[in-house]
């Protein structure tokens, strides 16, 4: 089964997500998604799953379980002051001790981006911006174009857009058309 391309407003509500940083290694800039439980471990292909990535964390742990490759990056961070491990068992739990606190911080992570993905107001905001855009629609080239506009809503709470003026349907020379109703129309009632 292939991969579903998500909506470009899904992909900019997921990659503005943990301040628009990725998710694993936390300092680079979000640049592309990743599924968190990956599609080839039954992972679902739905915004629940989604979470923002850098290129370089995304390939690394490309259809890795999110333990494994947590460990695995922990390891390889630590193996240049092997030197300076403790030796033995001692080194053992020493180990597991950085994989533990390496997983707990990225998982603190992945359930921030989880409650904010879950923000009904957030998920408006950005559906009601961004749902007329195709799915084929560059979406590295519209994050940068709506980063600004994106921290303001952050700032101002996600809100809603004003409400559409009132609209009725009139014939003209083109068929039907849609026309504002007039402020006297609408407060009579007629």
């Amino acid at each position: 089964m292939g991969r579903k391309k998500h909506e470009v407003w899904v992909r900019l509500m997921v990659l503005f997500t943990n301040m628009g940083r990725c998710v694993y290694c936390d300092h680079a800039e979000s640049e592309e998604i990743d599924h968190v439980v990956p599609r080839k471990g039954s992972g679902a292909d739905h915004w629940e799953n989604l979470v923002p990535a850098c290129k370089a964390c995304n390939q690394g742990k490309s259809a890795k379980g999110l333990f494994a490759w947590v460990a695995e990056v922990t390891y390889r961070e630590h193996a240049d002051n092997a030197d300076k491990w403790p030796h033995g068992p001692r080194a053992l739990m020493w180990m597991r001790q950085q994989i533990d606190r390496a997983f707990d911080d990225v998982q603190a992570r992945i359930e921030g981006v989880k409650a904010e993905l879950d923000d009904e107001a957030r998920r408006d905001w950005f559906f009601d911006r961004y749902w007329h855009l195709s799915k084929n629609e560059p979406v590295w080239l519209w994050r940068a174009w709506t980063e600004a506009s994106v921290a303001k809503a952050r700032t101002n709470g996600y809100p809603a857009p004003p409400p559409s003026p009132p609209m009725r349907i009139t014939r003209g020379r083109l068929g039907q058309l849609f026309e504002p109703v007039p402020e006297d129309d609408a407060r009579s009632g007629g």
